[in-house]
């Protein structure tokens, strides 16, 4: 897999969300209980959300430089990779998500790491970042919700 251009690298970001929504769509629908089943929808909203971000998004050039200053709560790095079940529950949602996440930013950050043009080296550390953001806000509500 390679990107030529700035294009292809925000095509693959999207349709990396379109992938999302659509399993989260299919996980509520195949989803035993009407709680899970409403979570796998806002999940898929939130790919969406994301989707819409990258189809608006101005000319890479015009990115501002990543901050780099998510905080990373490290909390999925600790956990095993989850397969859907229909029979899930809440956390195993929640782990499922957030490894997701974290597949995703380790993959751009991989990218960011691998390409030498600058334009998409920062396109690559903004998708980064975004994924960062997710993942943490994921990260945070598992704190709140399962750990505390």
């Amino acid at each position: 897999m390679s990107f030529a251009t700035i294009e292809e690298i925000i095509r693959f970001a999207i349709n990396k969300e379109k992938d999302a929504q659509t399993f989260y769509r299919s996980a509520a629908s195949l989803a035993r209980y009407p709680g899970i089943a409403s979570l796998f929808q806002e999940l898929a909203a939130e790919e969406e959300k994301h989707q819409k971000l990258l189809e608006e998004l101005p000319d890479p050039q015009t990115l501002p430089e990543s901050s780099r200053t998510v905080p990373d709560l490290k909390i999925s790095d600790y956990l095993v990779d989850l397969k859907f079940h229909p029979d899930m529950k809440y956390q195993e949602v929640m782990i499922l998500a957030m490894k997701n996440e974290e597949k995703s930013l380790k993959f751009y950050q991989a990218w960011e790491a691998r390409v030498e043009d600058p334009a998409q080296k920062k396109l690559f550390a903004y998708l980064a970042e975004q994924e960062a953001q997710h993942k943490y806000r994921l990260e945070s509500l598992y704190d709140e919700k399962i750990l505390d």
